[in-house]
Formats: C-alpha cells, structure tokens, sequence
C-alpha cells in the first residue's frame, strides 16, 4: 500500500492498521511489512529515533509496501519540514490544542503562498534530489502526504470541532493515555467518566467526515475501537511486540528450568 491508496481508503470510510517504531532497525520495519500491516508511525516524541535515522527507515518501509509516518517532537514548523523533506508520507503532530496551532501545522505540511507554509526545498531526499522537474514535485506533494493531529489536552478536546472543520486535515488522532491525565483520571482508561469523553469524541470528529485515529495494545483490544468507528488504528509498538513474543516463549519453557 501507498499514502495515496491509504487516503483513498480513509476518504472512502475504510479503517487501516498500523503500528509504533521505537526500535531503530530497518529489519523489524521490513518485518511490520511483511506481516501485512498498513502503516508504521516512527516516534520521534518518545524513544530513540533521530532525524539521521530516518531516511534509512522509509526506505525499509517503501521497500516493503507499509507506508512511513513519522510522529514529530512536537508542533514546530521545522520539526514537520524535516521530516517531510527526509521523505515521510505522513506527519503526526503531537499536543495540538487549539485550532489557531492545528491551522498553523496543516499550513507547515503544504507548498503555498503562506508565510506558515513548508519551506521549499526540492533537492532533498522526498524528491530524489531530481533537479529536472521542481514543478511537478511541488505540485505533487499535498496528496500525497497524510495529515495527522493529536488531541491530548483538554484545551484540544475544547476547539475538536473547529479543529475538524480546518480544510486538508485527514485524520484526528485522540491520544487516550495523555488525555486521561489532561482530565484528571491518571491515565485510568477504564474510568466511566473518560470513556464517555472519548466515545462523544470520536462521534463528534465522525460528524466533520475526519478519520478518527487511535492506539491499541492488542489487535483485540482494537475490537472496540472499531465497534466506536476509529478508522486508524496503530496496534503495539515494535518493541513492546517483541516483548510479548519472548514472554509467551519463556512462559512456555518455564516448566522445564
């Protein structure tokens, strides 16, 4: 799968799966691939990534059909411009809490006449370094990019409706585990008062034809998301994945120390 043909399934009311990076190895991002999963996000908010690390990385997952997205530190504009410009397909933007800073990220992922806009640079990796056809690459880009914002506060949670009606947003991503801190439930997702938050929320970003975005331990525990109508769903995070492989294998052979 490629980043046009995952906005077309979005666009067309179709869920996708995928996946967190922390580990910085292109072997496991060609194993994610190879196991059929849609999408992987590389987290450069939490865990090890580097900028340096990225190219590397998409090429794993081009090479292996998973399309590469990168959750940036945080909602700068140079922060979305490198990594666009080291080839991503797909920017995620963590703590978005106003519509004024959700405009601003949107802006920062697009070629165009606003100040905001992404910096143009078209000798670098996400054009080939190809100096013969600038206009084409500049023309290209928006669709084939992903937009993705994170709502995690409750300032977010406030503007959700203005922030879904801003023009060339694709997906809202609702960040379950800072959100129900932001609300003073210390992360207790089983709490009745933020389960009814989070599924109005899902509702209401629905409402505005925006996918809803968001995370599960298990492909089991996704069951729900997928009941609720989250459409881009990552599933674990690599090393996580990884762990619970290796726990079942010492569990198994426990009984024979």
């Amino acid at each position: 799968m490629d980043v046009i043909e995952l906005k077309a399934r979005l666009k067309a009311g179709k869920r996708v799966f995928g996946t967190w990076s922390h580990l910085p190895y292109t072997t496991v991002v060609e194993i994610v691939g190879a196991a059929g999963l849609d999408f992987i996000v590389f987290d450069l908010e939490h865990g090890p990534h580097s900028f340096a690390d990225l190219p590397s990385l998409y090429c794993a997952a081009e090479k292996s059909r998973i399309v590469p997205i990168t959750r940036v530190p945080g909602t700068g504009n140079s922060n979305i411009l490198r990594a666009l410009d080291c080839g991503t397909r797909g920017v995620m933007v963590p703590h978005v809490d106003s519509a004024r800073v959700a405009g601003e990220c949107l802006d920062a992922m697009v070629y165009g006449g606003s100040s905001r806009n992404r910096g143009i640079a078209t000798l670098t990796r996400a054009s080939m370094f190809d100096y013969k056809s600038e206009r084409s690459y500049l023309d290209g880009q928006t669709e084939k990019t992903l937009s993705v914002l994170m709502i995690e506060d409750r300032q977010g949670l406030d503007e959700l409706d203005d922030i879904c009606a801003l023009p060339g947003l694709d997906v809202l991503f609702i960040g379950i585990y800072d959100m129900s801190q932001s609300l003073g439930l210390k992360g207790d997702l089983t709490d009745p008062g933020f389960q009814k938050v989070f599924s109005e929320a899902v509702a209401r970003v629905a409402e505005h034809g925006v996918a809803v975005g968001c995370y599960a331990h298990t492909a089991d525990a996704a069951a729900m998301l997928v009941e609720l109508g989250v459409r881009f769903i990552t599933i674990g995070v690599d090393g996580g994945v990884l762990r619970r492989g290796y726990d079942a294998v010492a569990d198994g052979v426990a009984r024979w120390r």
